[in-house]
């Protein structure tokens, strides 16, 4: 299998992954757009609205199957909020079981975390 295949399957399952985390919360709509083989801050975005409290955010998701260091994450997502105003996370397999994705930083937890935020 190609390389190209299997980052563009990791995308998908990516893409999954999120979307089944989202969708756990009935307030929420969302839309998720993937963009191939970019060059741009993120593989996936994705636009949340709470029905609730009326807020709306852009998140992007880039995904990466090798290493990646913390530094270079850390610029890439102070970049991504700077250039874009983009919150982002990074996903990567899971070091112990390379079938579970990873996200840096937690996005289930950013995600628990924006939703109660009723202001």
């Amino acid at each position: 299998m190609s390389q190209y295949r299997k980052g563009y399957l990791f995308e998908k399952k990516t893409h999954s992954k999120v979307a089944d985390l989202i969708s756990a919360h009935k307030e929420l709509k969302f839309y998720g757009i993937e963009s191939r083989g970019s060059k741009g801050a993120a593989d996936i975005v994705f636009g949340l609205y709470n029905k609730k409290n009326e807020k709306r955010i852009w998140v992007g998701v880039q995904c990466k199957r090798g290493y990646v260091s913390k530094p270079e994450k850390a610029r890439e997502i102070k970049s991504a909020m700077e250039n874009f105003g983009m919150i982002m996370f990074y996903s990567t397999p899971f070091k112990e079981k390379k079938t579970e994705i990873e996200f840096h930083p937690d996005f289930e937890k950013w995600l628990e975390a924006w939703v109660q935020d009723l202001k």
